[in-house]
């Protein structure tokens, strides 16, 4: 499975969402459909998703942990962000994966495009600028 999120986005939604509790498990049934169904429904609804693997999934599908959630990754279209533990983070644009890459283009070469201009530095004439002010406060 290809990575599509640079390492970058990938570390700030790690670093965002590691303390979400999860709202999906895999069970002694593994990665039937209704399991894979809901975790794209509720993909659809928030974007990212934390799910839980119980022992009985490990068990009745023969894969270890992060084969298992590089699997449901691949299954619901979406980028494994993390594996800790018995959980995984899963991530899917609302706004799907083409839009959702070529805004963070945009982004990166518009931060490219902004440099820093330097101060000009202006010469204050003193005299000046207390006759400028001053006729205000007589």
């Amino acid at each position: 499975m290809e990575k599509r999120l640079p390492g970058k986005v990938r570390r700030a939604l790690r670093a965002m969402y590691y303390d979400i509790e999860p709202r999906a498990w895999i069970g002694k049934n593994g990665l039937d459909e209704g399991v894979i169904e809901e975790i794209n429904t509720q993909l659809e609804k928030d974007g990212i998703l934390k799910v839980e693997i119980r022992k009985g999934a490990l068990i009745s599908t023969g894969l270890d942990r992060k084969a298992l959630a590089e699997r449901v990754a691949e299954l619901t279209d979406s980028e494994l962000i993390e594996v800790r533990g018995k959980r995984f983070i899963l991530f899917k644009p609302r706004e799907g994966w083409e839009k959702y890459l070529r805004k963070l283009q945009r982004k990166e070469l518009s931060e490219e495009k902004r440099e820093e201009k330097p101060v000009k530095k202006v010469r204050l004439d003193i005299a000046n600028f207390r006759r400028k002010f001053k006729k205000g406060r007589d």
